[in-house]
């Protein structure tokens, strides 16, 4: 139960945060690997700006692009990550012997739940930023993949270069939801205790949880963007038929030409809609999952 309830929290959570997703993908991608003292017109500057974009290139649904695979994503990654780490919790490893949360064990237990999470999904998330990534209009990224939806993306990308096509950007994606779920799980149950010292809060389960989960959701966005960009770019790039990048070796090789080209700004890219898709989907997420838990519980006592 534990496992369904992670993953129904995180698709009812995507559903308002998504289109600053495809916002994310869209500026992480632009200008890729052109040098940082080079002038090129952006299109996607800004929150504002990249709206625009995105509706004059693809319509108002364009900012909607690849949600079918963004749920299915979620719920593949989460329900494993959420349940993962409640399970570990329930049997006590996250806590002391005197039921004290253990910042070390959270971070450890948070990891693995992230690790085996981005495990299950990876071919998902790749389908879904090829998918978000696709522009009919004038400012596309590098590479435009041509999928008639989600479906038809998993063909292709098999037929193209087996499951190692797959699972492209592989070790990007596990190093971003690793470093992810240790940092939020941890925050977020070390807040929550923080929180529970209140009387106001320890009289609703929700005000605890949207307290604790908007910290939970800074720290995760500071300290992931860099890789978070990362992914995208291995996620996105062309693949030759025996599965190898054709931009990007592998992730270190991915941080040095990023760097070298486009220098710590690079690194940085998106970082506005990535905080304006992570924070509100921590919170809502975390929430949800919270709330979830509380009516299964209510509904097992009775």
């Amino acid at each position: 139960m534990e496992f369904i309830l992670g993953g129904f929290s995180s698709c009812s959570a995507v559903l308002f945060t998504f289109p600053f997703d495809v916002l994310k993908t869209r500026q992480q991608l632009e200008h890729e690997l052109l040098s940082k003292n080079s002038t090129h017109q952006s299109a996607y500057r800004g929150l504002r700006q990249s709206i625009v974009s995105v509706i004059k290139s693809d319509g108002v649904f364009g900012l909607y692009k690849g949600l079918p695979a963004g749920i299915l994503y979620q719920f593949s990654m989460n329900s494993v990550r959420l349940g993962t780490y409640q399970t570990v919790d329930n049997l006590g490893w996250t806590r002391s012997e005197n039921a004290v949360l253990t910042p070390f064990l959270a971070v450890f237990w948070g990891g693995v739940a992230g690790i085996v999470g981005a495990t299950a999904s990876c071919p998902v998330a790749v389908v879904k930023t090829q998918l978000q990534a696709f522009s009919s209009g004038k400012y596309t990224a590098k590479f435009q993949h041509q999928h008639d939806g989600m479906i038809d993306a998993f063909r292709n990308m098999y037929r193209e270069a087996g499951i190692r096509g797959l699972y492209r950007g592989y070790t990007a994606h596990l190093t971003r939801v690793s470093l992810g779920s240790s940092v939020q799980m941890t925050s977020f149950a070390m807040s929550k205790d923080f929180f529970a010292q209140y009387e106001m809060f320890q009289q609703s389960v929700v005000l605890n949880a949207l307290a604790a989960s908007s910290v939970a959701g800074f720290f995760m966005c500071v300290l992931m963007s860099p890789v978070d960009v990362v992914t995208t770019r291995m996620t996105n790039q062309g693949v030759s038929s025996s599965g190898k990048g054709l931009l990007y070796k592998n992730i270190f090789d991915c941080f040095v030409k990023i760097y070298r080209s486009e220098g710590i700004h690079g690194m940085y890219k998106g970082i506005a809609p990535l905080y304006m898709r992570v924070v509100p989907h921590t919170v809502l997420n975390l929430t949800f999952w919270e709330f979830f838990k509380n009516l299964h519980d209510q509904y097992s006592n009775n």
